[in-house]
């Protein structure tokens, strides 16, 4: 081989490499990775997922960075950004303000924690996770080594999206992580209110290992799941999972299940900690058997409850997903997946999602309000513990040297300022 072919084969790589990289970042437009406890100039790639995360230094005013206990480091299997956190040992409310990429107005916002004993002290503490001005979630752990996460679908009121913890007595707050991923706008339609993460299965699973970026465009997180009396199925042809705006992973479709037994059902059921909370189900099929000399068609009725859930025979197609879903919440969690008579095959399910409705009904603070006092907040270096999150909401957690003004029909308004104790004035 001359210098000049081998001149030529080392651009031709470096331009794959470049054009791998530049595909790579734009498959992840409007991404926000936080990992917490990040020194400031610090951000890296992960190996499994390719996501570039970075430093929290920048996107909240308090907080200490730990490293986790070394009895908890060395696990080869524990993703980067659980090494580290930002412990919030001040302050009732601390908030980190994300500032996501205007033309999406729905996101998926995902907060995790790992205790791992960061403070030496091995106390396992408890405290709240808010969004915007209300709760969002408890965060409570088994043991130090337990990852706990939130996941949320929601529509933000303004521009900024305020994640906050609030210490509640029960030890330090702190985070590891804090993702946010622009979604389709058409995506997860309700009636009112936001979607806590309840399940979401990766049915049939042959491989009994999650899935997420960069096999799942919007980064959901797909745990595997199999129960007695099912029959994993699996092809390894693709499927087709672009024809909805969902786009449940071509990995997760690929797997399914059927009764086992000769059945003629598949019976879903978990029970829910209240009759008066509300949820929405996402159920996705596709067909991975043909039957080219029989031409068999497989044929299904969903309940729910013991009422017919989809009107009419279902028919999945052949190596392409299809999703169905409620346009109106349940309150039980009980699905019966039945063959028809006529239907010569068993019933199947690929994947499924339910989600809880969670109302936020809070009003944050009037935007152009908002963004004034965030100005006045750069501009003059205002340092204030309080001064973090929504500026007048909640109420109780008002921001020092503000006067707000709230009725119940229209976004509260700051009406005074108060910096004197900044040496500012008034």
């Amino acid at each position: 081989m001359t210098m000049e072919m081998l001149n030529h084969l080392i651009f031709a790589f470096l331009c794959l490499a470049a054009l791998a990289v530049l595909v790579q970042s734009q498959s992840q437009s409007g991404f926000i990775s936080i990992d917490c406890g990040l020194s400031e100039t610090s951000w890296y790639t992960d190996k499994r997922t390719g996501i570039n995360y970075t430093s929290d230094a920048t996107l909240t005013d308090a907080g200490v960075s730990y490293n986790i206990s070394r009895e908890f480091n060395g696990d080869a299997a524990l993703e980067q950004r659980f090494l580290n956190v930002r412990s919030f040992p001040e302050g009732k409310r601390n908030c980190y303000t994300l500032k996501p990429a205007r033309g999406n107005i729905k996101f998926l916002i995902r907060a995790t924690f790992m205790y791992a004993n960061y403070d030496d002290q091995g106390n396992l503490p408890s405290f709240d996770l808010f969004l915007g001005a209300q709760l969002w979630d408890s965060v409570d752990f088994e043991d130090a080594s337990t990852i706990v996460t939130k996941e949320i679908i929601h529509m933000p009121q303004t521009n900024c999206v305020y994640v906050c913890l609030v210490n509640t007595s029960s030890g330090t707050p702190f985070m590891s992580s804090l993702e946010l991923r622009p979604l389709l706008n058409s995506t997860y339609p309700t009636q009112s209110g936001s979607l806590l993460l309840y399940l979401r299965l990766d049915v049939g699973s042959t491989t009994n290992e999650t899935i997420r970026f960069n096999d799942d465009v919007y980064d959901r997180v797909w745990s595997p799941y199999n129960r007695p009396g099912w029959t994993p199925i699996s092809t390894s042809l693709s499927v087709d999972t672009t024809g909805n705006q969902f786009q449940a992973p071509s990995a997760v479709i690929k797997t399914a299940v059927i009764p086992a037994n000769g059945s003629n059902s598949l019976t879903l059921n978990w029970e829910t900690s209240d009759n008066t909370s509300q949820y929405y189900v996402y159920l996705y099929f596709a067909e991975l058997q043909q039957d080219q000399v029989n031409n068999q068609t497989r044929q299904q009725y969903i309940y729910t409850n013991g009422k017919l859930w989809y009107d009419g025979p279902f028919l999945p197609n052949y190596l392409a997903a299809t999703i169905l879903y409620s346009t109106t919440p349940v309150t039980e969690l009980q699905f019966s997946i039945n063959k028809t008579e006529e239907s010569p095959l068993p019933p199947i399910l690929n994947a499924l999602e339910i989600y809880k409705v969670k109302e936020f009904t809070q009003l944050l603070t009037n935007q152009q309000d908002g963004d004034a006092i965030i100005n006045i907040k750069t501009n003059y270096g205002v340092k204030r513990s309080s001064w973090q999150g929504d500026p007048c909401a909640p109420k109780v957690l008002l921001w020092q040297g503000l006067n707000c003004s709230y009725d119940d029909y229209n976004p509260p308004r700051i009406i005074s300022l108060n910096l004197s104790s900044s040496g500012m004035g008034r």
